[in-house]
């Protein structure tokens, strides 16, 4: 063979080798990419899903909060009023009278 034929084979042969390199590079940088990506993706759902757990007890924790409070407030009104209420005499129902018809 003359020497610029193997030369041109040869770089005919490195260019092609560096592609498909460069290839299985590439196809592995996406799969690392979508590899990172799928992960992010579920490391945000597992945030949000723990963000809202965590919004979930804190309303849990105001209502419950706000019921024992409207609890509180409405036994001491009882309690203060609850004299008033016994103070007040029954009103005596009018008996009807046997001589009046």
């Amino acid at each position: 063979m003359q020497p610029r034929v193997l030369l041109v084979v040869t770089l005919l042969a490195l260019l092609v080798s560096a592609r498909a390199k460069e290839t299985e590079e590439a196809s592995l940088l996406g799969y690392m990419q979508d590899y990172v990506q799928h992960a992010s993706k579920t490391a945000q759902d597992a945030l949000t899903r723990v963000q809202d757990s965590q919004m979930a007890q804190n309303a849990r924790g105001w209502m419950n909060d706000g019921l024992n409070s409207l609890k509180d407030y409405w036994s001491s009104f009882t309690e203060k009023w609850s004299g008033f209420w016994d103070a007040i005499p029954e009103k005596a129902e009018p008996t009807p009278d046997s001589s009046g018809m």
